[in-house]
């Protein structure tokens, strides 16, 4: 159960020897795909994170979740549960980093000294980065953006709101529930979540054609256990490394400061919220503000490391 990995637009042509490089670890959310990351729209610029942050010399590194999109398919995405894909994405990209280091998988790049990776995940994607950094200790820093932890209860059914309210939340009970939840929803990603929580108004209607074409298969398991309120307050508050929170103006959540109290055990947490942004902060008319601040957040992390001697 492999996802396969995606590096291309995100790749710079070449390193500036003077700055430690900066890998950017992506995890879409959910129903999306690396083109979340990769949004290219015709007529319409900037719409790619990838494109924007290579250009500006960082390496944007994106693979789908297993059984999403490009990546091996498996008999029953049900039972992908974010255990599961925490280990599996954890393989993946330390493949990943560990080629780069070594000056294989990108030789046109070399072998970088002093290279940071930062694992950047939204929504779904960013539940299961917390996940991830907390089990498998990934990242030297890591970037949750649109996801809160506290879940969105007003969505929930009356059982699954009593799964959450009576820790701890066992993944075999959260497979059964979204058995129920999901029963008789398409597989790839054809009945789209409703664009006013993700799409803010103002997104052009080319740019939300171009995200719903990227839709995929929904990792059930996964989704569910975001919505969740507290399912994975464990695992933040085991993340140790520098965290930035990302969210958008009008995000799915507005308890920002709420959702920072869960990481207890990092020494250093940045809240950033994108004007005008709805939960899709890529396609955002700021997404760029986005994306700068990302970057800048990132080359922090990198001097701390070279001051630390990491």
């Amino acid at each position: 159960m492999d996802p396969t990995p995606v590096i291309g637009p995100g790749a710079p042509l070449r390193l500036d020897p003077a700055r430690p490089p900066v890998v950017l670890c992506c995890l879409p959310g959910g129903r999306c795909t690396t083109d979340y990351f990769d949004l290219q729209v015709p007529g319409h610029a900037d719409y790619s994170m990838a494109d924007y942050l290579a250009s500006r010399g960082y390496v944007v590194v994106a693979f789908d979740h297993v059984g999403v999109g490009a990546s091996t398919e498996v008999e029953e995405i049900v039972l992908v549960t974010p255990r599961m894909a925490a280990v599996v994405n954890d393989r993946a990209y330390r493949f990943v980093l560990d080629g780069l280091a070594a000056g294989t998988l990108l030789p046109e790049l070399g072998a970088p000294a002093g290279m940071s990776a930062v694992g950047v995940g939204h929504s779904m994607g960013g539940m299961l980065l917390t996940v991830q950094q907390a089990r498998h200790g990934t990242f030297d820093a890591v970037a949750v953006l649109g996801h809160g932890g506290i879940g969105l209860p007003e969505f929930l059914t009356e059982a699954e709101r009593n799964l959450a309210d009576h820790p701890p939340i066992r993944e075999q009970d959260v497979v059964e529930l979204a058995r129920a939840r999901f029963a008789g929803v398409p597989l790839d990603g054809t009945s789209p979540p409703a664009p006013g929580a993700f799409l803010a108004r103002d997104v052009p209607k080319a740019v939300r054609a171009a995200y719903a074409a990227q839709q995929s298969t929904h990792p059930f398991s996964c989704g569910l256990t975001s919505m969740l309120p507290h399912a994975t307050d464990g695992e933040k508050a085991e993340i140790v490394v520098p965290v930035f929170l990302g969210f958008g103006e009008h995000d799915l959540i507005r308890d920002f400061l709420g959702s920072a109290a869960a990481y207890t055990a990092s020494g250093d947490i940045t809240l950033f919220v994108l004007p005008g942004s709805a939960h899709c902060h890529n396609q955002a008319s700021l997404r760029t503000v986005l994306w700068d601040r990302l970057a800048h957040w990132s080359d922090g992390i990198s001097t701390d490391r070279r001051e630390d001697g990491g």
